[in-house]
């Protein structure tokens, strides 16, 4: 009973994560300025939540290992690790195909490109220190306290480092519904740092009521600027005119105007702004997140089952795991 139960679970997460699949190419809209490559959305947001979720069981499992003493709960522990390690290697590989269309490169060292990168050096650092130590009980207790320390770093690595660095062009406001980005405010002549682009303010040219912004923007360290002329309609407080950023997706937009100080609040606009408002693509985004949770939940199971099966033949045999 419990063999069928387990095979009919493997079938509806295949069926689940087809029609996912199948649901994003198909049904969710293209995002407008991005095209296919934004459905890319869909698979990358739910494996990086996927992974979090693994490194906390990870760090759970390790606790209850040190509690109980139980071999079982490091191979939940384990399983769980290499789990996140795989969702996290998976988000930043189609994190790095969605950066190539908006960025123009697949790898630029963003800061949420640095941080996920220090984050996968520590998990792997984990499966060395295993892979290192000989004696079964050693190795789970230095895993399990390494597991706990490394799952602190998580939270920061993920929601802190990325939000703190302000220079960075991952799109933490501008693909959420509902969010805003900061911007900045330049008076004319001033120059300054809007994700990882410089920005010159040239100049505020008024004709009638429409302010048009004279822009110059380079990449910091880069000689090449290119001039954009984003505008702004006095009489009715919106924005017109929205370039886009050299080489990349992003628009540059003119949000307020300040003639008496000659001052302009710039910002970064994206093609996919609100994306989660159509129902299509919510109702997927939601589909795919249970789908990859599903999925990571029986890979678990799989996986420690197997672990455990590994430690009961070693014994059996005299073998030292």
């Amino acid at each position: 009973m419990v063999q069928q139960m387990a095979q009919v679970g493997k079938l509806l997460i295949g069926v689940w994560m087809a029609g996912v699949a199948a649901a994003m190419f198909l049904i969710v809209p293209q995002y407008e300025g991005l095209g296919n490559a934004g459905r890319i959305i869909i698979m990358h947001v739910p494996t990086a939540w996927v992974s979090v979720l693994a490194f906390a069981l990870s760090a759970i499992f390790s606790g209850l290992y040190l509690w109980r003493r139980k071999p079982a709960y490091d191979d939940y522990a384990l399983a769980a690790a290499e789990g996140g390690f795989l969702f996290t290697a998976l988000a930043t590989i189609t994190g790095m195909i969605f950066s190539e269309v908006v960025w123009g490169v697949f790898w630029n060292w963003d800061p949420r490109q640095t941080s996920i990168f220090v984050l996968l050096l520590i998990y792997a650092a984990l499966f060395a220190l295993r892979s290192a130590i000989d004696d079964p009980q050693r190795r789970r207790q230095l895993s399990a306290v390494y597991a706990l320390f490394a799952f602190v770093t998580v939270p920061f690595l993920v929601f802190v480092a990325p939000r703190m660095a302000e220079s960075t062009l991952h799109p933490n406001c501008v693909f959420i519904q509902g969010s805003h980005c900061d911007g900045i405010t330049l008076a004319e002549g001033r120059i300054g740092l809007l994700g990882d682009h410089k920005l010159h303010l040239l100049e505020l040219e008024r004709q009638g009521d429409v302010v048009t912004a004279h822009v110059l923007v380079g990449e910091p360290g880069l000689a090449r600027e290119t001039l954009l002329r984003p505008s702004f309609n006095l009489a009715t407080g919106t924005m017109m005119d929205r370039p886009e950023f050299p080489g990349v997706r992003y628009q540059l937009g003119l949000e307020r105007v300040d003639l008496a100080s000659n001052s302009a609040l710039l910002n970064i606009e994206a093609p996919g702004t609100g994306v989660l408002a159509n129902r299509t693509t919510l109702y997927t985004f939601l589909a795919s997140t249970t789908g990859f949770t599903a999925l990571f939940i029986w890979m678990l199971h799989v996986r420690a089952t197997l672990l455990g099966i590994a430690w009961t033949l070693a014994q059996r045999e005299g073998v030292r795991l």
